[in-house]
């Protein structure tokens, strides 16, 4: 082999390798719209237990996201993109998927009152993804929290303001939200699942597939905490966001249905993980 022929392989050959060490191993996708107060809490949280970056939709919000983040000193953790109209959410997903999916191992896909408890790794979830890196998704499943009886907003971290959640037999909690490998998905199936290629699919944390957005709700080892209520006022300005996969509006019996089931078990797991990681 000529040296000129050599240099060019080993300069090609260390350059497919950098890029694929500046890849990241978990990132995270959420729109988002008029949440800004809630931003650093979330990003920083999940920083702590290992996602190295962000994909954020800015859905119209009255204050620019990319102004919350300058002022908050997060944007280099952030990737970030504006998009227009109502019920958005799954071509955000695809868009993420289309151009974003191959700088990343794991994309979580969740909103920004959605935060991932890694249990039996002691919120590692780094540790917790080996094991499930032949597949195409891991389906977590939801925990919903509800107000603990605040009518106002605190003013404190959502996981600390809020720590009584409903049971697992709570029909909600019957939702998933997915972390899936790009490489495996060929789409946005809706807000929770995802469509996969040929022998590839998403699997609870006991292996046991999933089809769809629904599946029996299991949280032994990893659970999704859904600050879905917040506080009466805080649900109050939910109801004048709008959703984000749907022009339907949410109507304030949401609140009372949610609540008067979630605020049944005291589970401060987070706010221990929380408190024994360091920000990297």
């Amino acid at each position: 082999m000529k040296w000129t022929t050599l240099f060019s392989f080993l300069t090609s050959a260390f350059s497919k390798k950098k890029t694929s060490d500046e890849s990241y191993y978990l990132s995270l996708c959420a729109i988002i719209k008029d949440e800004n107060a809630y931003l650093e809490e979330w990003i920083q949280y999940h920083r702590k237990i290992g996602v190295e970056h962000f994909f954020i939709y800015d859905n119209d919000s009255q204050i620019p996201v990319a102004k919350t983040l300058s002022e908050l000193g997060l944007k280099q953790y952030v990737t970030l993109k504006t998009i227009h109209g109502k019920s958005k959410q799954v071509k955000a997903y695809q868009h993420c998927l289309h151009v974003h999916g191959s700088k990343s191992k794991w994309i979580g896909f969740i909103d920004i009152d959605e935060f991932i408890v890694p249990k039996s790794t002691k919120g590692r979830m780094d540790l917790f993804l080996k094991d499930y890196e032949n597949y195409g998704g891991l389906g977590l499943s939801w925990y919903i929290f509800g107000s603990n009886g605040h009518q106002y907003r605190t003013c404190k971290p959502q996981i600390e303001s809020f720590t009584f959640r409903s049971k697992p037999d709570f029909l909600p909690n019957s939702h998933i939200k997915s972390i899936v490998q790009p490489k495996f998905v060929k789409s946005a199936y809706n807000a929770h699942a995802f469509h996969y290629i040929k022998d590839k699919y998403c699997v609870n944390e006991s292996l046991i597939p999933i089809q769809g957005a629904f599946t029996p709700h299991s949280s032994e080892t990893i659970q999704l905490n859904h600050y879905y209520c917040r506080s009466f006022e805080e649900f109050q300005d939910k109801l004048q966001r709008g959703m984000a996969d749907t022009k339907k509006q949410r109507k304030i019996e949401q609140f009372h249905y949610h609540d008067g089931e979630s605020n049944q078990v005291e589970d401060r797991i987070i706010i221990d993980i929380s408190r024994n990681l360091n920000t990297p």
